[in-house]
Protein backbone atom coordinates (compact mmCIF):
# COMPACT_ATOMS: atom_id res chain seq x y z
CA UNK A 1 0.00 0.00 0.00
CA UNK A 2 1.20 3.62 -0.90
CA UNK A 3 0.31 5.86 1.62
CA UNK A 4 0.28 9.55 -0.06
CA UNK A 5 0.57 13.04 1.62
CA UNK A 6 -1.01 15.73 -0.93
CA UNK A 7 1.20 17.63 -3.26
CA UNK A 8 1.83 21.65 -2.27
CA UNK A 9 -0.91 23.94 -1.88
CA UNK A 10 0.61 26.75 -0.50
CA UNK A 11 0.17 28.00 3.25
CA UNK A 12 -2.53 27.43 5.05
CA UNK A 13 -5.83 29.70 5.11
CA UNK A 14 -7.25 31.84 8.12
CA UNK A 15 -9.62 29.26 9.32
CA UNK A 16 -9.90 25.61 8.86
CA UNK A 17 -13.69 26.13 7.24
CA UNK A 18 -11.82 28.06 4.24
CA UNK A 19 -8.17 26.64 4.44
CA UNK A 20 -10.82 22.98 3.12
CA UNK A 21 -10.81 24.52 0.19
CA UNK A 22 -7.55 25.07 -0.89
CA UNK A 23 -5.59 23.85 -4.23
CA UNK A 24 -2.57 22.51 -5.32
CA UNK A 25 0.00 25.43 -6.23
CA UNK A 26 2.17 25.20 -9.38
CA UNK A 27 4.95 22.99 -7.60
CA UNK A 28 1.85 20.36 -6.50
CA UNK A 29 0.20 20.62 -9.60
CA UNK A 30 3.56 19.41 -11.29
CA UNK A 31 4.61 16.92 -8.33
CA UNK A 32 1.11 15.34 -9.12
CA UNK A 33 1.83 15.28 -12.35
CA UNK A 34 5.22 13.41 -11.97
CA UNK A 35 3.78 11.06 -9.71
CA UNK A 36 2.92 9.49 -12.82
CA UNK A 37 6.23 8.34 -13.82
CA UNK A 38 7.40 7.83 -10.03
CA UNK A 39 5.23 5.24 -9.22
CA UNK A 40 4.96 3.63 -12.89
CA UNK A 41 6.54 0.46 -11.19
CA UNK A 42 4.11 -0.26 -8.77
CA UNK A 43 0.85 -2.42 -9.12
CA UNK A 44 -2.20 0.08 -8.44
CA UNK A 45 -5.95 -1.60 -7.36
CA UNK A 46 -7.58 1.48 -6.06
CA UNK A 47 -6.95 5.46 -6.09
CA UNK A 48 -8.87 6.64 -2.18
CA UNK A 49 -8.25 9.60 -1.22
CA UNK A 50 -9.19 12.74 1.38
CA UNK A 51 -12.15 14.86 -0.23
CA UNK A 52 -10.55 18.06 -0.07
CA UNK A 53 -9.51 19.11 -3.23
CA UNK A 54 -5.49 19.20 -2.54
CA UNK A 55 -6.04 15.79 -2.36
CA UNK A 56 -7.92 15.02 -4.71
CA UNK A 57 -6.06 16.76 -7.82
CA UNK A 58 -2.78 14.92 -6.31
CA UNK A 59 -4.50 12.13 -7.36
CA UNK A 60 -6.28 12.61 -10.74
CA UNK A 61 -3.36 11.91 -12.93
CA UNK A 62 -2.21 8.82 -11.72
CA UNK A 63 -6.21 7.39 -11.71
CA UNK A 64 -6.86 9.28 -15.10
CA UNK A 65 -3.36 7.35 -16.49
CA UNK A 66 -4.43 3.67 -15.10
CA UNK A 67 -8.25 4.40 -16.29
CA UNK A 68 -8.89 3.80 -12.40
CA UNK A 69 -11.78 5.61 -10.29
CA UNK A 70 -10.82 8.45 -7.70
CA UNK A 71 -12.79 7.31 -4.13
CA UNK A 72 -13.29 10.06 -1.90
CA UNK A 73 -13.40 9.47 1.74
CA UNK A 74 -13.91 11.30 4.78
CA UNK A 75 -11.77 9.18 6.81
CA UNK A 76 -8.78 10.49 5.39
CA UNK A 77 -9.86 14.11 6.39
CA UNK A 78 -7.47 16.09 8.78
CA UNK A 79 -9.47 15.45 11.82
CA UNK A 80 -10.28 11.87 10.98
CA UNK A 81 -9.61 9.81 14.27
CA UNK A 82 -6.97 6.95 14.18
CA UNK A 83 -9.79 4.24 14.52
CA UNK A 84 -11.38 5.43 11.17
CA UNK A 85 -8.36 5.72 9.43
CA UNK A 86 -7.35 2.28 10.11
CA UNK A 87 -10.69 0.75 9.50
CA UNK A 88 -10.28 2.24 6.32
CA UNK A 89 -7.04 0.99 5.46
CA UNK A 90 -7.54 -2.33 6.80
CA UNK A 91 -10.38 -3.03 4.17
CA UNK A 92 -8.24 -1.58 1.19
CA UNK A 93 -5.93 -4.04 -1.28
CA UNK A 94 -2.10 -3.77 -0.73
CA UNK A 95 -2.41 -2.60 -4.02
CA UNK A 96 -4.15 0.99 -3.24
CA UNK A 97 -3.01 4.38 -3.04
CA UNK A 98 -4.00 6.26 -0.12
CA UNK A 99 -3.71 10.22 0.06
CA UNK A 100 -4.38 12.26 2.96
CA UNK A 101 -2.71 15.07 5.07
CA UNK A 102 0.24 15.64 7.56
CA UNK A 103 -2.48 15.11 10.21
CA UNK A 104 -3.38 11.47 9.59
CA UNK A 105 0.21 10.87 9.18
CA UNK A 106 1.15 12.15 12.54
CA UNK A 107 -1.94 9.87 14.28
CA UNK A 108 -0.86 7.07 12.61
CA UNK A 109 2.98 6.70 13.40
CA UNK A 110 2.62 8.59 16.55
CA UNK A 111 5.26 11.12 15.10
CA UNK A 112 7.72 8.90 14.36
CA UNK A 113 8.35 9.22 10.52
CA UNK A 114 7.44 12.16 8.58
CA UNK A 115 6.26 12.76 4.99
CA UNK A 116 7.09 15.69 2.73
CA UNK A 117 4.75 17.46 0.58
CA UNK A 118 3.93 14.79 -2.44
CA UNK A 119 6.05 12.33 -0.71
CA UNK A 120 4.72 8.64 -0.06
CA UNK A 121 5.50 5.85 2.43
CA UNK A 122 5.63 2.32 1.02
CA UNK A 123 3.21 0.56 3.66
CA UNK A 124 3.81 -3.23 4.76
CA UNK A 125 0.41 -4.82 6.21
CA UNK A 126 1.20 -7.49 8.60
CA UNK A 127 -2.33 -8.45 10.29
CA UNK A 128 -4.44 -5.07 10.50
CA UNK A 129 -1.12 -3.51 11.71
CA UNK A 130 0.76 -1.27 8.76
CA UNK A 131 4.59 -0.75 9.08
CA UNK A 132 6.45 1.85 7.01
CA UNK A 133 8.84 0.00 4.86
CA UNK A 134 10.45 2.40 2.40
CA UNK A 135 10.20 6.36 1.76
CA UNK A 136 9.18 7.96 -1.76
CA UNK A 137 10.21 11.20 -1.97
CA UNK A 138 8.43 13.99 -4.00
CA UNK A 139 9.33 14.16 -7.10
CA UNK A 140 10.48 17.74 -7.31
CA UNK A 141 13.13 16.66 -4.59
CA UNK A 142 14.94 13.94 -6.75
CA UNK A 143 17.54 15.23 -9.30
CA UNK A 144 16.54 15.55 -12.79
CA UNK A 145 19.34 13.12 -14.96
CA UNK A 146 18.06 15.03 -17.94
CA UNK A 147 18.49 18.35 -16.66
CA UNK A 148 22.24 17.70 -15.42
CA UNK A 149 23.52 15.87 -18.52
CA UNK A 150 21.61 18.86 -19.87
CA UNK A 151 23.82 21.32 -18.39
CA UNK A 152 26.83 19.79 -18.56
CA UNK A 153 27.07 20.26 -22.08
Amino acid sequence: MLLLRHASAGARLSSPHIDRFRELDDDGRVDARQLVWTLAGRALERVVTSPLPRSVQSVVPIAESRGLVVECRDELLPDATVEDVMALLVELPDASLVCTHREVFLQLFAGEISCEKGGAWVLERVGVLLSPLEYIAPPSTVPDPFRRMASAR
